[in-house]
């Protein structure tokens, strides 16, 4: 089980940097559809958006399950990262909710796709920071190089 997590580990520690980037390009896919609809009746009815709703699919369902999947196998012995990146998969979910709940809740759409981009960047920043991790009494500590 050793090897399976330290592979998932390895997975996440890729994956993260991944979402940072996909996050970025929604939220220019969001400006580019929204600043280029022309005439039309409601937001639904906007092709320019499509481009937006595909990839938050991928990224909110299939991407969100995938995330789960790898967190819970990396179970990761940093308390922090392993929390986060648990919760991450669930309020991506979220964010597929609230792209589809109206005015007030799509209100909402945007600021979580922020909380979401600062989580990545931070979970991110975490793994990539932390070369090893050594499990000593139930406690991860982190081996610096050298």
């Amino acid at each position: 089980m050793a090897g399976v997590r330290r592979g998932a580990q390895a997975v996440l520690k890729y994956l993260a940097p991944i979402f940072v980037i996909a996050i970025i390009v929604q939220i220019f896919l969001a400006g580019e559809g929204i600043f280029g609809i022309k005439r039309v009746d409601s937001l639904d009815d906007a092709k320019t958006l499509d481009p937006h709703r595909g990839l938050g699919f991928f990224l909110t369902l299939p991407g969100a399950l995938l995330l789960l999947i790898v967190a819970l196998l990396a179970w990761h012995p940093d308390r922090r990262v392993r929390i986060v990146s648990i919760i991450l998969p669930f309020d991506l979910f979220v964010q597929s909710v609230l792209a589809n709940a109206g005015r007030w809740g799509g209100a909402f759409h945007p600021l979580n796709g922020v909380l979401l981009l600062g989580l990545f960047i931070w979970l991110t920043y975490l793994l990539w920071r932390a070369k090893d991790l050594v499990v000593e009494g139930g406690r991860a500590t982190a081996v610096a190089d050298g």
